[in-house]
């Protein structure tokens, strides 16, 4: 078969299988037959997924260890508003980087970015105003109507969940409390 035939041939299964237009097994054994037992893009995928898993755990990882340095550890402000961008920078390429390769690791990703902003936004409006109770409750709507904004153009019920479902928590906490 003609080389660049056969070039052509292999690039269009790969994409069918990057795309998920075939089972993956399929893929693979055409992509054995058309590239001739030649493994080499194989070796090549195996380094690939290690970091792409890497990348999926990282916010596992970066939560809790964000959590514990932040709020059981007596660190200076100007440290913990180093942290915070620090990580949710990290965070923000990574999700771009699985958005683009389409893996469901960026969906938890979404999830810890969504959290630890909220962590961000909250200890920078009580740093910048005494965090009434009132105060509180305006970022909590603020980046609850984010989080629904987010959901419908993304189409994420997750985050359309959780912005309905944390206003309703507010609202209900402050009845409860008046």
């Amino acid at each position: 078969m003609d080389e660049h035939r056969k070039r052509i041939i292999l690039k269009e299964i790969k994409f069918w299988k990057e795309n998920r237009m075939l089972p993956e097994q399929y893929c693979n054994y055409l992509l054995t037959i058309y590239s001739e037992g030649d493994t080499k893009d194989n070796l090549d995928k195996n380094g690939y997924d290690k970091l792409w898993a890497l990348l999926g755990v990282s916010p596992f990882i970066l939560a809790p260890l964000v959590t514990y340095l932040l709020y059981f550890t007596e660190l200076s402000l100007n440290l913990q508003l180093l942290i915070y961008p620090t990580v949710l920078i990290f965070l923000i390429i990574s999700a771009i980087l699985l958005s683009i390769k389409k893996l469901i690791w960026r969906h938890i990703t979404y999830i810890v970015i969504a959290i630890i902003s909220l962590e961000l936004i909250i200890d920078w409006v009580g740093f910048l105003t005494k965090l009434s109770p009132l105060m509180l409750g305006i970022v909590l709507f603020a980046n609850c109507l984010i989080w629904i904004l987010i959901g419908f153009l993304k189409k994420l019920t997750y985050f359309i969940y959780s912005g309905v479902s944390l206003i309703i928590l507010y609202i209900g906490f402050m009845v409860y409390t008046l």
